[in-house]
């Protein structure tokens, strides 16, 4: 393997060619929770604009829209696609500073477990920057779990780990188990700043259609969150294992692991 996977795990590049292994992208169904017309948009955490792209096309009346995202390279490549359409910016969702607009929607799909532990920063952050009769529309994933918190992606790293002969310790990192909360968890986080008015749960199966395929889609996905358990020369065997693991857990198992995905609406508590 050349470096052109590491390359892609430390940008983050590539993420539209893969993100239909974890999210397809279901758009009607998160915007589909907005409150109806609005007029002001952010989507923080928006990657590339897909979500974007599909809230302006759905309400061309729209008269701003702003996307947030911490990596650069998503930033640009999401410029391409909304080519002057949106105001995007490269930010941390932790570190936003005060802004005088109230936006009508405010969008946060499959970003949550990267903030942990710290989202109740960010809820706050959200419900400040809400108009009157705003919502705040946000989709949590939450795999199945083991005693140690070890699911989803971490059930992939842990088997990478073993086919490439070293101990299966994620020790390193904080395992996603855990940083994707309970849907319990994440309403009660919520309802300190927001009244939960609607929340649906669909669980999905994720399959690997092929081991390149989901290196690819890993290296997209989590970068170099779990690759650097591993010294700088075997980086790019793991994401090979990563592949092999996925591609075999699903050979197996008819799928590499089944996680649920939850879509919130919510507007903030009366001040």
């Amino acid at each position: 393997m050349t470096d052109d996977i590491l390359d892609r795990a430390r940008t983050l590049s590539g993420y539209d060619d893969v993100s239909r292994i974890r999210q397809a992208q279901d758009h009607d169904w998160v915007l589909g929770l907005a409150p109806d017309g609005p007029r002001t948009l952010l989507d923080l955490g928006c990657g590339t604009g897909a979500l974007l792209e599909a809230a302006l096309d759905r309400w061309p009346d729209a008269v701003r829209a702003v996307g947030i995202d911490g990596s650069g390279h998503r930033v640009r490549e999401a410029g391409v696609r909304l080519a002057g359409r949106a105001e995007l910016l490269t930010g941390d969702l932790l570190r936003l500073p005060a802004l005088d607009d109230r936006f009508d929607v405010a969008f946060m799909t499959s970003v949550l477990h990267w903030l942990h532990p710290d989202e109740d920063r960010a809820f706050a952050w959200v419900a400040r920057h809400l108009a009157p009769g705003g919502a705040f529309v946000l989709t949590t994933h939450h795999p199945v779990t083991d005693h140690k918190g070890i699911g989803g992606e971490d059930v992939v790293a842990v088997d990478a780990l073993r086919l490439l002969g070293v101990r299966a310790d994620l020790s390193g990192v904080v395992p996603m188990g855990v940083r994707a909360r309970s849907a319990d968890d994440v309403r009660k986080l919520l309802e300190r700043h927001f009244t939960i008015e609607e929340s649906h749960g669909r669980t999905v199966p994720v399959r690997a259609a092929g081991d390149r395929q989901y290196r690819d889609f890993h290296a997209s996905t989590f970068g170099t969150y779990f690759s650097r358990l591993l010294p700088d020369e075997r980086q790019s065997e793991f994401f090979d294992a990563v592949g092999r693991a996925a591609a075999d857990r699903t050979a197996e198992r008819g799928e590499v692991y089944r996680i649920t995905v939850r879509a919130w609406r919510a507007v903030p508590r009366p001040r």
